[in-house]
């Protein structure tokens, strides 16, 4: 089983989205860097795993939601 976490993070002046070492493309918004990162993790394969995205919280501190991703067992 594989655990993974999309984050959004600062970059190039906007916001992008990171898993592992990679990092998206720029966006402008918090709000279009973690749409993206839903759509991306909708579409990952990682079987009986989960996804979670974490994203800045106004608080300062991070908020973490869970992730649809594909758990069909399909490697297409």
């Amino acid at each position: 089983m594989v655990d993974i976490t999309y984050q959004i993070v600062p970059h190039d002046e906007g916001w992008a989205y990171k898993l592992g070492g990679t990092i998206s493309e720029t966006y402008a918004t918090v709000e279009e860097a973690i749409n993206h990162a839903k759509r991306a993790a909708s579409r990952q394969k990682i079987g009986d795993g989960d996804a979670t995205l974490a994203f800045p919280a106004p608080d300062g501190g991070w908020r973490f939601v869970p992730l649809e991703t594909d758990k069909s067992g399909s490697r297409l």
